[in-house]
């Protein structure tokens, strides 16, 4: 029940976040459809749970990704980059991929209480 929870408030908190950015409606209760099948259909094949990526929607996002395409498009990158560069990687610092990951989620962080840790 907790991971259902934290899955819901994930998807439709970024889904909330990209709306407000690019000046579209969202409709919750199709965003939690489309989850839910997913999910539904994931557990006939025995996959892990499927939820929104924050730092996967961001870098979409900035890259000027307008379709699901693009995460076929990334999935297929990611795959061939896990096959024959996993030994370039081996060698960069955790903190480093950190860096690069919360880089790409800045655009999504308002003021508030996020500004004094930004600055």
């Amino acid at each position: 029940m907790l991971i259902t929870g934290v899955a819901i408030l994930e998807s439709v908190g970024i889904a909330k976040a990209l709306a407000a950015k690019n000046g579209y409606e969202l409709d919750s209760s199709q965003e939690l459809f489309g989850l839910g099948l997913a999910n539904i259909l994931g557990s006939i094949f025995s996959a892990y749970p499927s939820t929104g990526s924050f730092s996967r929607s961001a870098v979409n996002n900035e890259s000027g990704a307008k379709t699901g395409l693009a995460g076929v498009v990334a999935g297929i990158i990611m795959g061939c980059s896990l096959l024959f560069l996993t030994p370039l990687f081996e060698q960069i610092p955790q903190c480093a991929l950190a860096a690069i990951v919360t880089s790409a989620v800045m655009g999504l962080i308002r003021g508030g209480i996020a500004s004094p840790i930004i600055s």
